[in-house]
């Protein structure tokens, strides 16, 4: 991957890492650094990196933290995919498989 794949804020590689929503300034953030940047609780996100939210669709959990969502680098690791709906299953089970925390 043409980027490295580490928190902006902490450093932390090898977890999942969430960026801003609809913006070209990608900085990506860890689950812990992306709570407190959006004022979330970090212990309401779960291992599949699905925190409660009074407004996801299903069950009561989204994968957005605030306007962060899940940072997906497309195939040649350039850029990121835009949207959950738009992601390739198999780039999605990426993301899934990755630890909540190094």
């Amino acid at each position: 991957m043409a980027r490295e794949y580490k928190c902006s804020r902490c450093g932390k590689l090898g977890c999942k890492l969430w960026r801003e929503y609809q913006t070209f300034a990608v900085r990506l953030l860890c689950s812990s650094c992306a709570c407190k940047d959006q004022g979330k609780n970090e212990s309401q996100i779960n291992d599949e990196g699905m925190i409660l939210s009074k407004y996801a669709k299903y069950g009561g959990r989204t994968n957005q933290i605030g306007w962060f969502v899940p940072a997906i680098p497309t195939e040649d690791g350039e850029s990121f995919w835009g949207n959950n709906a738009s992601v390739p299953q198999e780039r999605m089970d990426w993301w899934k498989n990755l630890p909540l925390i190094a």
